[in-house]
């Protein structure tokens, strides 16, 4: 459905002077500057402050707005003669293009008037905070970079949704809006034409250099490709269209032949689908058959078991019986196990931290009184469940009785345990192996599987900590050094070992780690395809009204020289970071830096969740709202009087 304009009131206050107007019909590209706007041609200002926040005018003194970003380009409209905004134009609703319509600020308590949004993206908006309230509760979120708030802070601002293939008019400027999915599932572009040259705004759905601002964004759960073909197919949409500007929201402005740029990021992405795809392309499926013996029961050899989903026993001639991957679901399956056995759990572990591979531990504690043994990595996350932003964590924190060495070998019963890392699809991830029954077995996760299932592995994707020459690569080697008879992957898949399939997963994890690289902008690729490049610990935190919390900055730096970093809190009106609240820290190439700050909770704090934000500066480059934390305000405890 497409909208006409009916030229809300978006009046600024006071009037801005006609002699700074910047001339429409300068083309020429400037370097990026913040605090100024600038001419790019075609009627079109960019104003830099983190985003391109874009202006088209509609007529004398009136503009529209494309990605509003933080809003200080408010306080320079005088620079551009500017007395009216008829409309501010979202492309796709991350936190970076759109904090400024909830943050404090002349945007947000002056602006008045309509806000359009791609109608995909709405739902997001009307229901953020039930976005918040459940976030953690499972595996990828919808939105990496969800808003904090709602966009919306006035009776007089209008949220209007806007669909694919309609149009916005503005007077005699038409943006005509093309379905972009990628960066948000709803994300849209719109095309402005002037006479027989034509612009698009396309917010993250391209970047210079054939590349995409943070591509991390495109993984729409952890291992399909979805969000990739879908963002595929919307540069084929804007390829369609003359372009003689494209107009990104980070970075720089494509001038020189956009339409090829486009294509180039196109067979990128189709490599990139590809190694989504295919783990071990032409390798065949060999899967090893076990006897069911209980329902929900498999037995493997005379002393191992499947059970449920996940979950492996491997029984000792004592009657003892060590748990891997226990599963709540999977709980009535090992019950009929033991009826059937006669075995007793006195040992539990997990070869990673997601909840369907580790949430029946403490059930296994509480039950049987098995004591819970982790690998070092696996625990990590496990030991408290609001320390880190990462997905699939169980709903409870686990104490391990007994961390296990990095790597090396223990001693349980009469078997002879191995145990190391083995990264992949999440990058807190062991395996074990073991003789049983003159049998080598790989107990090994959810990092390969035969290429029949899940196209041979459990996905990667970074928010999932996922790696591959430091991962996936990894722990193919441990597999070809180990070449088990048998490997005892998650989710029932039991497999006979072949070194080939695990040469083959070797030559993929090069080919998939060039296929991200080559999208992300810059050389230090992983910069730009992690999302935790800077982040809160812990992620969720408790405050109660009046007091203060006390909070960890953590800022990587995966460049090849140092980096000069600036942070400084967003405060709201509960949460108050020290005065002064910007901090400057300069982080070694490779390394990290961890920053602690102190931020006071109000006394008139409303109880509830809240979210704290970090605006962030690398090297002069803005990144608003580049991290956050989850802060659940508590009532005070009343003091017993007698």
């Amino acid at each position: 459905m497409g909208h006409s304009s009916t030229q809300p009131s978006g009046h600024l206050s006071g009037h801005a002077s006609e002699s700074h107007r910047s001339d429409p019909s300068r083309s020429g590209h400037r370097s990026i500057a913040e605090g100024r706007w600038q001419s790019v041609g075609l009627g079109v200002l960019r104003y830099a402050d983190g985003v391109n926040t874009y202006a088209v005018r509609t007529e004398p003194g009136h503009i529209v707005i494309i990605d509003p970003g933080r809003g200080r380009w408010w306080h320079h409209l005088d620079q551009i003669g500017v007395t009216m905004v008829d409309a501010v134009v979202i492309t796709h609703l991350h936190r970076d293009g759109v904090c400024g319509l909830y943050r404090p600020g002349p945007l947000a308590d002056e602006y008045r008037g309509d806000i359009f949004l791609p109608t995909g993206d709405l739902p997001l908006a009307d229901d953020i905070k039930t976005f918040w309230a459940n976030y953690q509760a499972a595996g990828c979120p919808t939105s990496y970079a969800a808003p904090r708030q709602p966009l919306l802070r006035s009776s007089r601002q209008r949220l209007r949704a806007i669909s694919a293939d309609s149009e916005i008019c503005f007077g005699k400027v038409r943006l005509c809006a093309i379905a972009t999915p990628g960066h948000s599932r709803g994300a849209l572009s719109y095309l402005l034409n002037c006479g027989d040259r034509q612009a698009i705004f396309c917010g993250d759905a391209a970047h210079a250099g054939a590349t995409i601002h943070q591509p991390y964004h495109l993984e729409w759960d952890h291992w399909t490709p979805e969000g990739v073909l879908q963002a595929w197919y919307g540069l084929e949409r804007l390829r369609s269209n003359r372009i003689d500007l494209l107009l990104p929201s980070h970075g720089n402005i494509v001038r020189r032949e956009p339409r090829d740029l486009l294509a180039r990021l196109q067979d990128r992405l189709l490599r990139l689908v590809s190694a989504k795809t295919a783990i071990a392309a032409g390798e065949p499926s060999r899967w090893y058959n076990a006897e069911t013996v209980a329902e929900g029961v498999r037995q493997i050899l005379p002393h191992l078991y499947a059970f449920g989903g996940n979950s492996y026993l491997l029984a000792s001639y004592d009657g003892s019986a060590l748990i891997v991957d226990p599963v709540k679901g999977s709980l009535p399956a090992l019950e009929r196990l033991v009826e059937h056995t006669g075995l007793r759990p006195d040992v539990a572990t997990a070869t990673h931290y997601h909840y369907d591979h580790s949430n029946g531990l403490l059930d296994l504690r509480k039950r049987y009184g098995a004591q819970i043994w982790l690998h070092p990595w696996v625990a990590e996350p496990l030991r408290d469940r609001n320390r880190l932003d990462v997905p699939f964590l169980p709903l409870e924190s686990v104490d391990a009785d007994r961390v296990l060495p990095e790597e090396g070998r223990l001693r349980w019963r009469e078997y002879d345990l191995g145990v190391r890392p083995y990264p992949g699809q999440t990058w807190w991830h062991c395996a074990f192996d073991t003789l049983v029954d003159d049998r080598r077995v790989l107990i090994s996760g959810d990092n390969f599987q035969p290429p029949s299932r899940w196209n041979g592995t459990g996905g990667f994707c970074a928010f999932n900590g996922s790696r591959f020459r430091e991962g996936f690569a990894r722990s193919a080697r441990v597999g070809l050094q180990i070449a088990p008879d048998i490997v005892c992957n998650g989710h029932q898949c039991l497999y006979h070992f072949d070194a080939r399939l695990h040469e083959a997963i070797l030559a993929w994890c090069d080919e998939a780690e060039t296929a991200v690289a080559d999208v992300c902008p810059g050389s230090a690729w992983r910069a730009n395809y992690d999302p935790r490049v800077v982040r809160f610990e812990p992620f969720a935190i408790e405050a109660i009204p009046g007091g203060s919390l006390d909070i960890h900055v953590v800022v990587t730096n995966y460049k090849r020289t140092s980096l000069v970093a600036e942070i400084e809190p967003v405060p709201t009106a509960d949460l108050a970071p020290p005065t002064p609240s910007r901090r400057r820290t300069t982080v070694p190439a490779g390394g990290s830096r961890r920053l602690k700050l102190r931020i006071d909770v109000a006394e008139t704090a409303k109880t509830g969740r809240q979210l704290l934000a970090l605006d962030v500066t690398f090297d002069k480059v803005v990144h608003p709202e580049a991290c956050v934390a989850l802060v659940d305000v508590k009532r005070k405890r009343r003091k017993r009087t007698r």
